[in-house]
């Protein structure tokens, strides 16, 4: 209707057409909204893999266009504190050399994390409780005060 009363040019081309539902249909805060999410983007408790796909979707819904170095210096920022800090000790040269190695630190952090859980869960579940109990060769005056400091 607008292309007939002669308010806007015919649609010739894809790019036009974009441009076109683009001004229909997006609203015009949609942009500074993404703009403010990547701003304040952060890996959280997701993956390394799923956090650089979400960052990926987000930069490419804001058609925003960044060099690679900072795409890399965006994508360090926003990894968690631990995997940062191995990440900033190896030098890489393209984004995706740097999410292979940040996927590394990632599972050798979770591997470490894994085995000292499993590691303090054979100590702690050993009843120190039970020891003191069982013990009746210690005077009873000591099995009197090891009664008190138990709930410590």
């Amino acid at each position: 209707m607008d292309i007939e009363l002669n308010k806007r040019p015919a649609v010739v081309s894809w790019e036009d057409l974009k441009l076109c539902m683009h001004a229909r249909f997006v609203p015009p805060h949609y942009r500074k909204e993404l703009l403010l999410k990547l701003q304040r983007f952060q890996q959280g408790t997701q993956s390394v893999d799923a956090y650089f796909k979400e960052l990926e979707i987000t930069l490419t819904k804001i058609d925003m266009h960044e060099s690679e170095e900072s795409k890399m210096d965006r994508f360090v920022s926003g990894l968690r504190r631990d995997i940062q800090d191995v990440v900033e000790l190896y030098e890489y040269s393209s984004l995706e050399k740097l999410v292979l190695l940040a996927i590394k630190a990632e599972s050798q952090i979770s591997k470490k994390t894994s085995l000292k859980n499993s590691h303090n869960d054979g100590f702690y579940h050993s009843s120190w409780k039970n020891k003191n109990k069982s013990s009746s060769t210690f005077p009873s005056t000591f099995v009197k005060e090891s009664t008190y400091t138990e709930g410590f």
